[in-house]
């Protein structure tokens, strides 16, 4: 409506100071629509430029997510690459859903380069149970019906102002790989599989040192559930094999 409004003003203008025969009304009625014509641009001027009469709406979602390298490896895995040099922005891959093969995400969006300059994505580690993805968004919308109805010409309502995700892992049982680091583990395990003996002297290893984990447990926890042991034991191979992972890469 204000495209309509302004080219309504520059009309009324015009013909005030060129049509209007007596001097005294031409130039109350140029003056009058001039600077209503001059308000109308300011006020599309400001809200272009900072969003007047907008107001940033922020919402937040989060989901667990699941590891890059599949179900059956009992440590988690993600995958990241960083984007540029210095930003702390990353595409990384992880899986949706346990069953789901992984994919790339936050992959910026060229076709839409203007939004995806707003849109960050981060990783961190932390003491928690499972992995997740946290996303806040925020948006500009319009602060009335008003301001919507007079203003908007081009979609500016639910647009983006900014958009974070924080993707967390377990510190414990999970792995942060590089693209180039997964290749590089990848490779070791696939290697050291060759070799029978020196894995099975590994895997006896990570057993053996899951099992003194899990007597541990039982024996600071004597009540514990046969489920709660059951979670346990998961946990801590989980553990020790994110830790021969973590060794793979120095």
């Amino acid at each position: 409506m204000i495209i309509i409004v302004i080219a309504i003003l520059a009309i009324l203008t015009y013909v005030s100071w060129i049509n209007i025969e007596k001097l005294s009304t031409r130039i109350v009625a140029g003056l009058i629509s001039f600077v209503l014509l001059a308000a109308a641009v300011l006020l599309l001027t400001v809200n272009m430029n900072s969003h007047y009469g907008m107001k940033k709406v922020t919402t937040s979602t989060e989901k667990t997510i699941y590891s890059a390298g599949g179900s059956k490896s009992p440590a988690g895995m993600l995958i990241t690459q960083r984007l540029g040099t210095k930003a702390d922005n990353y595409v990384m891959i992880y899986a949706d859903r346990e069953d789901s093969k992984a994919k790339a995400h936050f992959v910026p969006n060229k076709k839409k380069i203007t939004e995806a300059i707003h849109k960050r994505a981060t990783y961190r580690t932390a003491d928690v149970k499972k992995a997740t993805v946290k996303t806040v968004t925020t948006r500009w919308e319009w602060k009335n019906d008003f301001f919507k109805w007079l203003l908007e010409f081009g979609g500016e309502g639910h647009s983006l102002a900014k958009q974070t995700t924080t993707v967390t892992v377990p510190k414990k049982t999970w792995v942060v790989l590089s693209a180039q680091q997964a290749k590089q583990v990848t490779a070791k395990q696939k290697a050291a599989s060759q070799n029978k003996a020196a894995a099975a002297a590994q895997q006896k290893q990570m057993r053996d040192a899951a099992q003194a984990k899990v007597a541990a447990y039982i024996k600071a926890n004597p009540k514990a559930s046969a489920n709660d042991i059951a979670n346990y034991s998961k946990e801590a191979t989980a553990e020790m094999t994110a830790s021969a992972m973590k060794q793979m890469l120095k």
